[in-house]
């Protein structure tokens, strides 16, 4: 997966969250629920095989980009609170 792909997505989802108008009522937009779980999931797993790579920048960057993406999900935080905490958990130092 390219990182400008997820740089992509990250923005439409976001545009997506956003209220637009149509006509004279306001209907929220979504990004469609399940594949944005699918690539933040996705994209954190290449962030862990960038770790095991010992490739610490380019696993920080695709980890914020993962956790970026699932806190744009409609589930509550859940899948946004896992990423981060399993990012939090990462050893820096080895």
């Amino acid at each position: 997966m390219a990182e400008n792909i997820i740089d992509q997505v990250l923005s439409i989802a976001r545009n997506a969250k956003a209220t637009k108008s149509i006509g004279c009522i306001q209907k929220p937009a979504h990004y469609p629920a399940e594949e944005l779980e699918w690539i933040a999931t996705t994209t954190f797993n290449r962030a862990v095989d960038f770790y095991c790579a010992s490739q610490d920048d380019a696993c920080r960057r695709w980890a914020e980009k993962a956790i970026s993406l699932a806190a744009l999900g409609d589930d509550e935080g859940q899948l946004h609170q896992l990423l981060q905490n399993k990012y939090l958990g990462l050893a820096w130092d080895r």
